[in-house]
């Protein structure tokens, strides 16, 4: 095995390991009981701070991005989701498919994941996910699904 292949299987190997510490941290999540809401779910607190920190973009400034050819839209949601309606032209990719799938996303483009949950979560999940795997040009789309359709924008459904 050559430096480079060993270099190329120690970073495989790492993105792995990263990406299986990030969904462990999501499978620990614990029932606290009610104390405001009905129901509050936390994590180990470990990936938290890398979510809150992943990068976010805003409606306007993806539209332009795509528009220029610069950027494609990745929806994050279950394929059953992305069925029943996306952005149009969006690729699907659900989170629990990105680390086998990420071969499939244009290089040299901003990638802008997004979902329907509140704050951009599963989004936000995605761009720490790709970060981790060194695509640094990545961001979460802000306000996600929901807003985008509720505004009236550009939808399609699989047929």
């Amino acid at each position: 095995m050559t430096n480079k292949e060993t270099t190329q299987s120690m970073r495989q190997f790492a993105f792995v390991l990263a990406s299986i510490l990030v969904s462990t941290s999501f499978a620990t999540a614990q029932y606290l009981p009610p104390k405001q809401s009905p129901v509050q779910i936390t994590t180990g607190g470990t990936a938290e701070p890398a979510i809150a920190a992943a990068r976010r973009i805003t409606r306007e400034e993806a539209i332009k991005l795509v528009r220029a050819g610069k950027a494609v839209y990745l929806d994050v949601r279950s394929k059953a989701s992305y069925d029943q309606g996306h952005i149009t032209g969006a690729l699907s990719m659900p989170n629990s498919q990105i680390v086998g799938r990420m071969r499939e996303l244009p290089v040299g483009k901003t990638i802008i994941t997004y979902c329907a949950c509140q704050k951009e979560h599963t989004a936000a999940v995605a761009v720490v996910t790709l970060n981790n795997a060194g695509r640094r040009d990545v961001a979460a789309l802000v306000g996600g699904w929901d807003e985008w359709k509720a505004l009236g924008l550009p939808i399609e459904k699989t047929r």
